[in-house]
């Protein structure tokens, strides 16, 4: 028996909400053909919910269960229910019913009926008196209407006793030319009249980029003027607007009523974060306004709006979610329509999709007059699990609940509750806009800045993997608050940060954009790193670049999906997994590989031929491998018949080894090699999730190996960073916290190589007192900067863990290298790989590819 614990510690009635979340389970403890029950705690009443796996552990039981159900909270109540099993069939025998014909789907929630035409972007609501119907409007310069091409029929995507959700995809075509692309999912409830609608606009064309720098205004983009959600009412007799909790609700009895949120409404509002690509800053007023009958009538500073529209016959609500954060946002009445703004025709200009970007935002419509109806999904009260759950289950790596609050934690709690918590850094640069929301504001990169300077605008995105931060945090704590900062930043992630494009070069095409640009403001390239306006960069003879490895994170990406359901976050992980995986290993094209050989092998041949000795690894023992490593892990946890765990022993037998002569690896040269710890961590998870198959084979005793032999090397020889700030370019807080990773992967190393476990946790305690000490004597703001923090919750975990947590480990005679010899590249060796790649790229020989492939390079 499972709690799930629902908070309502607000003043607002909450109808029908709907709870979606994963909860992890202990290995064999439940099948997929077992089925599941819902029991309020108090009552022991059965609650209806539809569950499904999200993923499952080697011996196929459900190790993540996604579970959905709807429940009424009263205002201030605390509600407790129960999730139990029992052996039956986990798919309900009475799901949501839909039929499908030459026209569309039709479909029954059992109070109200709605019809889904094949051919748009649009649906009906069929009501007793008269249908409604609904559409979604892109529109360019001049309010051109844009037509619509859809890619077929809507498909079911989940249909359960709770929710039935369907899609449609297609193209805004513009002139009979494709302009953007658009996906429309629809989710419908049981027995309820609410509808949740996700929209989302994608570029798909690649960025120019000239130079590397991938500022507004380049050619890929795609320029529009308005898109909005509108519903066809006539009659209309009646407006209600309420435009903020607390608020008085505008009335007009005209028919005409618009509320428009032109900026956060925050002090910074006009911040230069919002900028066009001639660097103007394009909001006009703070906050929003309400006009009737075009004139102002009342304004405000943050909206969160639900808006009522009557005629005799029908009643029709609608809201939009996070509203003032995801500005320009709009919603009112007006020429026999309700319409929802989600990018609104009357912002100051015409909006710009980047090549590869894309937006995705959701709307609710409920269809009658039931008050309160809406005001759940104005502030959703999240789903709590007991972390005793999380840790029982073991579905979270390295995880115990209920240690004693350390000193850790306490640098750790700054992010919510400290005067530069998470939420404060927001408002400083006013981290709001469709574009921006989600991120983090990079107080760090303003280390070099005068207190008397205004604060540059640089974005956190990537830099390390915040969004697992959060998640562990969230489990560990149940504080809502860490969730809110993990579910806006991956929405954040998944649409702005990821390059969604087939066209531009293949080490680019589906990449993840990585920080904003050290130490010098963003400017117009939004969160795309490299801006025209730096003439110069924090990486010495570096200025451009794209996506890049050494900033590809998708385990918070991974964990979303785990922690709420939410399948795009699984989507992005395989679409990173993929991307990395040719980055790394390349697109197979016969001019990539001539490249290749002729960059790489042509000078190590020359070295060998010297006299020199070169290692037979083909990989950088550094963080983008790690990130590589770790990326291919997460893939195989959510795609297990993937190649992923494959391909990442071949990424372990080609970086490290067991007889690796570490003293000629130079891991002691800080600034250039400092990261090969976070390669190491990787190798943890991957032996982690090895064992838990049980697969104890050839790969598996060489992966042990190799790390035991560099963790061992740790203990003798590691040191901390600032022992010589000489090493240093920027000796600063950040090193300090850096520490913590080697901390963390010494107790790891401990349960791993238990013939060494003292001499670990020596230095690992060592490593962790330094990293606590030095940060909490650290008097400035420097110690609560977002990346200082990140770098601990990122990493946090393994040092909870008691002694008697066991992993599923097996121990091989040996641990290091003394039976073998190092692996050197001989040139029979190298003329081997050389003609493997040439093989490969000829048998795959495709014109269209190779042209392709020149064409990305050559910007055309």
């Amino acid at each position: 028996m499972i709690n799930i614990h629902l908070d309502a510690n607000d003043g607002v009635p909450r109808y029908g909400e709907v709870f979606q979340l994963g909860v992890p389970l202990r290995q064999g403890s439940l099948s997929p053909q077992d089925s599941v029950a819902l029991v309020d705690s108090q009552t022991s009443e059965k609650i209806p919910c539809q569950a499904s796996p999200l993923t499952t552990w080697p011996d196929g039981s459900v190790r993540w269960l996604k579970l959905q159900f709807l429940a009424d909270l009263l205002p201030r109540e605390q509600r407790t229910v129960q999730l139990q099993s029992s052996a039956a069939s986990i798919t309900p025998s009475d799901p949501l019913v839909y039929t499908r014909n030459r026209d569309g789907l039709n479909i029954d929630t059992g109070t109200a009926r709605f019809h889904l035409p094949a051919d748009t972007a649009g649906w009906t609501y069929l009501g007793h008196h008269e249908p409604i119907h609904h559409e979604i409007v892109l529109s360019t310069k001049g309010e051109k209407s844009c037509g619509i091409r859809v890619d077929g029929d809507w498909r079911v995507l989940d249909q359960g006793a709770v929710s039935l959700s369907c899609e449609t995809q297609g193209w805004f075509v513009n002139g009979g030319a494709r302009l953007a692309r658009f996906f429309c999912r629809l989710t419908f409830y049981r027995d309820s009249n609410t509808v949740k609608v996700d929209v989302g606009l994608h570029n798909p064309k690649r960025a120019q980029h000239p130079g590397g720098l991938w500022d507004l205004g380049d050619p890929g983009s795609v320029y529009f003027e308005a898109m909005k959600i509108t519903a066809n009412v006539s009659n209309i007799c009646q407006v209600r607007l309420t435009p903020e909790p607390g608020k008085p609700v505008a009335e007009e009895n005209t028919g005409s009523m618009l509320l428009y949120q032109d900026s956060s409404g925050g002090e910074n509002w006009n911040s230069i974060n919002h900028v066009n690509a001639a660097g103007d800053v394009t909001t006009r007023f703070r906050g929003y306004r309400i006009t009737a009958d075009n004139k102002v009538v009342s304004t405000g500073d943050r909206a969160s709006p639900i808006i009522t529209i009557s005629n005799l016959k029908t009643t029709i609500q609608a809201t939009l979610p996070n509203f003032w954060q995801n500005f320009p946002s709009s919603i009112g009445a007006y020429s026999g329509q309700l319409v929802v703004g989600l990018f609104p025709g009357e912002a100051s200009e015409e909006y710009e999709l980047q090549g590869g970007e894309r937006k995705t935002q959701t709307a609710y419509f409920h269809y009658g007059d039931k008050a309160d109806a809406l005001a759940w999904t104005l502030a959703p009260k999240i789903p709590v699990v007991d972390a005793k759950q999380y840790q029982e289950s073991q579905a979270f790596p390295w995880f115990s609940a209920g240690v004693s609050h350390g000193p850790l934690d306490d640098l750790i709690q700054q992010g919510l509750d400290g005067s530069s918590n998470f939420f404060a850094k927001r408002e400083i640069i006013d981290e709001y806009g469709w574009r921006n929301f989600g991120d983090i504001f990079a107080d760090h990169e303003t280390f070099f800045q005068s207190e008397a300077e205004p604060p540059l605008v640089s974005h956190y995105n990537n830099q390390y993997d915040a969004i697992y931060g959060f998640a562990r945090q969230f489990a560990l704590t149940g504080d809502r608050r860490w969730y809110e900062l993990m579910d806006d930043l991956a929405k954040h992630v998944r649409d702005i940060d990821i390059y969604h494009t087939d066209e531009d070069r293949s080490e680019y095409n589906h990449g993840l954009f990585w920080h904003t640009d050290h130490y010098v403001p963003a400017h117009t390239a939004t969160h795309r790193t490299y801006s025209r306006y730096n003439k110069t960069s924090s990486v010495r003879g570096q200025t451009g670049g794209g996506p890049a490895e050494e900033h590809c994170y998708t385990t918070g990406l991974l964990y979303h999906y785990l922690i709420t359901g939410e399948a795009e976050s699984k989507d992005a992980v395989l679409e990173l997994a993929c991307w990395i995986r040719t980055l790394y290993e390349g697109s197979n094209s016969l001019a990539e590989a001539l490249k290749d050989i002729i960059r790489y092998d042509l000078p190590k041949l020359k070295a060998i031929l010297s006299g020199q000795t070169i290692s037979r690894h083909r990989y950088v023992f550094n963080r983008g491998t790690g990130n590589y490593l770790n990326t291919l892990i997460d893939a195989h946890l959510v795609d297990p018949g993937g190649p992923w765990l494959g391909v990442a022993e071949r990424v372990i037998a080609n970086t490290v080894h067991p007889a690796d002569e570490i003293s000629r690896r130079g891991l002691l040269a800080v600034e250039r090699r400092w990261s090969y710890v976070v390669f190491l961590s990787s190798m943890a998870r991957y032996l982690l999730v090895k064992g838990e198959s049980g697969v104890y084979d050839q790969a598996y005793y060489y992966g042990l190996r190799s790390f035991c032999h560099y963790t061992r090397w740790m203990v003798r020889h590691e040191r901390p960073f600032s022992r010589d700030p000489c090493d240093l370019s920027s000796p600063n807080g950040t090193w300090v916290a850096q520490e913590v990773r080697k901390s963390m992967l010494l107790f790891l190393a401990s349960k791993f190589d238990p013939e060494y476990q003292p001499q670990y946790l020596e230095k690992a305690r060592f490593f962790l007192n330094h990293v606590t000490r030095s940060l909490s004597e650290i008097e400035s703001d420097e110690r609560a900067y977002s990346r200082i923090l990140i770098i601990l919750m990122q990493n946090y975990g393994p040092h909870n863990l008691g002694e008697s947590f066991r992993l599923p480990v097996r121990h091989p005679e040996v641990i290091g290298g003394q039976d073998e010899k190092p692996p050197n590249l001989t040139i029979a060796v190298l003329l081997g790989r050389s003609g493997l790649r040439l093989k490969k790229a000829i048998l795959d020989f495709d014109l269209r590819k190779e042209k392709a492939w020149l064409q990305a390079r050559l910007g055309k």
